[in-house]
């Protein structure tokens, strides 16, 4: 009886989505490849990533454990640059984007990477991404890619680079941060919890097989994930929060001082219904009941809800949730929101839709940005 071959990953990037996808696929039984930039070689080739995976959201539910990750191989931009990337295998069955979409567009690297994956595997690749992309995956079709080969995607995962700064609680016990601190590895913990199962979706009929296959591959390893057979139009839910990225960033992601300020909360609120009106004429009123939902939030309900969650975030969580959400929307993506924050700009003019409330929201949170420089 042939032994059939195992699945053949590759992996874009490495930050904390990628290495939470690359662990858990290898745990499911697939090969793991990463495609990463040249200068980030050496760290991930001659040192093991480390994970440690939170167990529950609740803190004193929470069972944790740090494990070490190096079954794998790394590409770089340049191997592939050169047409010569001889740690790619022979077959190549998923290609996963986890790099934040404002930096797909960062020079011609995407083009070339596509290029040489459709060259040398004849197509017979399917591309995802848990990340949200605005243009809904468009912009592989628009480079070669044919539909009949995307799976889209959603992570509901929260991971960072431990510890995280200014952090009210350290979710890993005494001994293992102290054993943690000890080993002389330039690849920082990576601290990982879902929230909610991953979501998958294949657009077509054709990529239902294999989009099952990965969801297979992925509960297996660990990471719970379902297929709802239809894009998950992340992109474009995603693209509505700019609102909120920008009025939490003002105050660093304390839920509790954002939720008392009432002017502010009025604010984001008005923006968030200007937000989902660009969004619903974009998608022609097609989209989900919550962007729809989003007009009708009052902004008391708003803030208080917001109260409460700055408790639950400092008591019951896991993890420091508003140090998190600092850390990863307000320093490590705030290029992003500025980004997204121009795509809605665009498409207001187009469709003639007034977002004045959004424009003072947007320019108090850059004045607040230059600020805290």
């Amino acid at each position: 009886m042939t032994e059939e071959r195992p699945v053949e990953v590759l992996i874009v990037g490495a930050g904390n989505i990628g290495r939470v996808y690359g662990y858990h696929l290898f745990k499911g039984g697939a090969k793991v490849h990463f495609y990463v930039r040249e200068h980030n070689k050496q760290n991930l080739s001659n040192n093991p990533l480390v994970m440690h995976g939170l167990s529950s959201v609740i803190r004193w539910c929470n069972k944790t454990s740090t494990i070490k990750f190096s079954d794998y191989t790394v590409t770089t931009d340049t191997d592939i640059a050169n047409g010569n990337a001889p740690n790619l295998p022979e077959h190549l069955d998923y290609v996963i984007f986890s790099v934040p979409s404002h930096h797909l567009g960062e020079g011609n690297w995407l083009k070339t990477l596509v290029t040489f994956i459709n060259n040398k595997y004849q197509k017979n690749v399917y591309y995802t991404s848990p990340i949200p992309d605005e243009t809904n995956m468009e912009r592989y079709l628009d480079m070669g890619v044919e539909k009949s080969q995307l799976i889209a995607g959603q992570t509901n995962v929260s991971s960072y680079f431990a510890p995280l700064a200014d952090q009210k609680y350290e979710p890993r016990s005494k001994e293992i941060l102290e054993k943690d601190n000890e080993e002389k590895n330039p690849n920082k913990v990576t601290i990982f919890i879902p929230f909610f199962s991953e979501v998958v979706g294949n657009l077509t009929e054709e990529a239902k097989e294999a989009t099952d296959k990965y969801v297979k591959i992925l509960n297996k390893g660990g990471l719970k994930t379902v297929n709802i057979g239809k894009d998950t139009e992340y992109g474009i839910n995603a693209i509505l929060l700019v609102p909120i990225l920008a009025g939490f960033s003002m105050y660093n992601w304390n839920f509790y001082d954002v939720g008392r300020d009432l002017k502010t909360m009025s604010l984001i609120t008005a923006s968030l219904r200007e937000t989902s009106s660009i969004i619903l004429k974009k998608t022609k009123d097609q989209n989900n009941s919550m962007i729809k939902a989003i007009s009708f939030v009052p902004s008391i309900l708003f803030a208080s809800f917001l109260i409460l969650f700055h408790f639950i975030s400092l008591y019951i969580f896991s993890l420091d949730f508003e140090a998190f959400c600092n850390a990863h929307f307000n320093v490590k993506l705030g290029e992003q929101t500025d980004y997204w924050n121009n795509i809605l700009s665009n498409d207001a003019e187009k469709y003639g839709i007034d977002i004045s409330n959004l424009k003072k929201l947007m320019k108090q949170y850059k004045e607040s940005s230059k600020k805290n420089e």
